[in-house]
């Protein structure tokens, strides 16, 4: 538990990580994951995490940040996601999206190029997975926001911590884990994100 006594607050051990990465396998011998890493809390914690469970079977994990070029800071968050990594041996790559490929519902819109832009890397690197941070509050926020649209029983599932693709997974270890506790593994570490 954490000092505070909150076990919401404490931080995702490499155990805890190792059981949760467990049940969504089989991994191959020496696996090569990629991670959606915005900067946000969430992803770099995810990234860190993934770093070393793949780290201890000899793997490689390389973080994956898409630049929508929706705000203007945009890219330079992307060069400054980078620069922590770099300085933490993590293989990074920026993905820019050209103008104008997204339309429609920007946020739908944007979530859809993303995910097309991290499995086209994959699928040219032969990487088959894709790590997300979706995260506890993430599950009850798209179980509520499902409800709202009036989802019938199907609609209402929550999200699955493996999405097959074709040639590619895409997995969600943190499901089960607060976020409170993703910020405690960053702060254990000294590790900054992008708010």
């Amino acid at each position: 538990m954490s000092k505070d006594g909150d076990p919401l607050s404490r931080p995702l051990t490499a155990a805890e990580f190792e059981c949760l990465m467990t049940a969504l396998g089989p991994f191959e011998e020496r696996p090569h994951i990629a991670v959606g890493c915005s900067g946000g809390a969430d992803s770099m914690a995810l990234t860190l995490l993934l770093h070393a469970w793949a780290d201890a079977r000899r793997g490689t994990v390389t973080a994956l940040t898409v630049d929508h070029k929706l705000r203007p800071e945009s890219t330079s968050e992307a060069r400054t996601v980078k620069a922590w990594l770099r300085k933490r041996g993590i293989p990074h790559v920026t993905l820019t999206l050209a103008e104008g490929q997204i339309d429609g519902n920007v946020q739908a819109g944007a979530r859809a190029a993303r995910y097309t832009a991290m499995a086209d890397w994959c699928r040219r690197k032969g990487v088959l997975h894709i790590a997300l941070a979706h995260h506890r509050e993430d599950q009850s926020e798209t179980l509520l926001l499902r409800l709202a649209r009036g989802s019938g029983v199907d609609g209402l599932a929550a999200m699955a911590p493996v999405s097959e693709l074709p040639d590619l997974r895409l997995l969600r270890p943190l499901l089960s884990v607060s976020k409170r506790r993703l910020l405690t593994n960053l702060a254990q570490v000294g590790q900054q994100h992008i708010e």
